[in-house]
């Protein structure tokens, strides 16, 4: 069983979790306090293991739901298919942080290429592309029906009129009970776009989470790891 992120270098981390607040002048050129803090989570298993990471190598935040199914993505297309990920449920991860397992296809006539250190090398490579936004698991149960309203009114509709393809939104009660649950519904859950660029456009001009939530998630998550 491989766990999908550090989840130590998480928890270091976690009090950078900043709402993102859109930027009203410019366009954005580099990435915010959230996105950092993602992105170091990811590439830190690679880091340890002495595997050279490009820090460019992300485009995008992926949410919970997103990462498991984009590791496996570019874990089968990197091994031209020898190499297998089965992603975890979600719910067995309540940190946001996906798990899964890894396998050979032993049917593949790549297979004898990957040994186990090749197998670590290609999988930690995909983790460090895949930076995951996990604060839709630490939304505080006071906020829950403020987040739904936000997501009904502006957020999904903000990503349609941007050109993205966002799911049905379910019921408040589905959709409260699914973040008890550790399976969250997300407007950003089919979200992919094809640069860096492009995503913080969208992300400054459609929010995940608007500012007095990202600012609870913060403070809880600062509290959290504050001695």
């Amino acid at each position: 069983m491989v766990r999908g992120l550090v989840a130590t270098a998480a928890v270091a981390l976690l009090s950078l979790l900043a709402g993102c607040v859109a930027d009203e002048t410019a366009p954005r050129r580099a990435p915010d306090q959230v996105e950092r803090a993602a992105v170091f989570v990811a590439q830190a298993t690679a880091q340890r293991d002495g595997i050279p990471i490009n820090s460019g190598s992300w485009v995008q935040l992926w949410t919970p739901s997103q990462a498991g199914p984009a590791i496996r993505d570019c874990i089968v297309r990197a091994s031209g298919g020898a190499v297998t990920y089965t992603p975890d449920p979600l719910a067995r991860h309540l940190d946001g942080y996906p798990g899964g397992t890894v396998g050979i296809n032993g049917a593949s006539p790549r297979a004898v290429d990957f040994t186990s250190a090749a197998v670590l090398v290609l999988v930690d490579s995909c983790l460090a592309t895949v930076p995951v936004d996990v604060r839709i698991m630490q939304v505080p149960p006071r906020d829950r029906a403020a987040l739904y309203a936000y997501d009904l009114t502006v957020l999904r509709r903000c990503l349609l009129e941007h050109g993205q393809t966002v799911a049905k939104l379910p019921s408040r009660e589905r959709f409260e009970n699914r973040l008890r649950a550790g399976d969250p519904w997300s407007a950003y859950d089919d979200v992919i776009v094809p640069t860096r660029t492009a995503w913080y456009a969208l992300t400054d001009a459609c929010p995940a989470f608007p500012n007095a939530i990202a600012g609870d998630i913060a403070a809880l998550t600062t509290a959290a790891t504050t001695p």
